[in-house]
């Protein structure tokens, strides 16, 4: 396959990536509040479920890089990642303890926001 033809399947590789990241945050939400997980616990632990999953996804999938410079680009990665799973756990916070809505519910415009990372933190 040409260099050309794999760049332009790059946006749709990635989409199916967040897709999953998306899907799997949400599923793994949704079973630790159900196990009796505390809503915010389980939202920091879903994202960090998925976040691992995206970036070997976009990694591998995606942008197919290989290993070399593996750790120092998942570091950058998750340090991005952190700061939206805080952001994300204070609003999910807010909108089940200010506005009532329920956790899962309330779960699911946070993971859209927090699914969308910079790719190039993957270089």
């Amino acid at each position: 396959m040409s260099v050309s033809v794999q760049r332009a399947a790059q946006p749709a590789r990635f989409l199916v990536v967040g897709a999953a990241g998306y899907g799997v945050n949400l599923l793994t939400f949704a079973l630790l509040v159900a196990a009796g997980v505390k809503y915010v616990l389980a939202s920091v632990a879903s994202y960090l479920v998925s976040n691992v999953l995206m970036y070997l996804g976009n990694r591998y999938f995606t942008f197919r890089l290989g290993n070399d410079g593996f750790w120092s680009a998942y570091a950058r990665y998750l340090l991005v990642g952190l700061v939206v799973v805080v952001l994300n756990a204070a609003a999910l916070a807010l909108f089940v303890e200010g506005l009532g809505l329920d956790e899962t519910l309330a779960q699911v415009p946070l993971i859209i926001d927090g699914t969308i990372e910079v790719p190039d933190a993957l270089e």
